[in-house]
């Protein structure tokens, strides 16, 4: 059997990858964000937010690809209760709620960047 020499370049990639992995689990965040699909339920709550349309409750529930209505619903109140988004009233139909990232919100969105970035150096 002939061993091959290892590339140092997918080495140096392998450890800034599992850095990065512990950076992130070191977050004070991690303990909500860590949970299954949680992340992705902020990340899409943000993006929404970001591109100046952000989602009624009533849309995340109805979205098929993070999960069951039920498990959605105890996620955002989960996402609530630890600070990370918030409900807002439409101004024209205050039974409409729409779920908006907050400001710790965006500093854990801050802090994940800083750890790619530096990762990638």
């Amino acid at each position: 059997m002939v061993v091959r020499k290892p590339r140092k370049d997918l080495v140096d990639l392998y450890l800034r990858f599992r850095w990065l992995l512990r950076g992130l689990r070191d977050l004070p965040s991690a303990d909500i964000l860590l949970l299954p699909h949680t992340e992705a339920l902020l990340a899409e709550v943000a993006q929404a937010w970001r591109d100046g349309k952000p989602l009624p409750l009533h849309k995340l529930l109805e979205s098929e690809g993070l999960g069951h209505f039920n498990t959605i619903r105890r996620r955002i109140q989960q996402l609530e209760e630890s600070g990370y988004v918030e409900f807002r009233g439409l101004e024209s139909d205050s039974r409409v709620k729409l779920v908006v990232p907050t400001a710790q919100a965006m500093q854990f969105f801050s802090e994940y960047a800083l750890l790619i970035r530096r990762a990638g150096k």
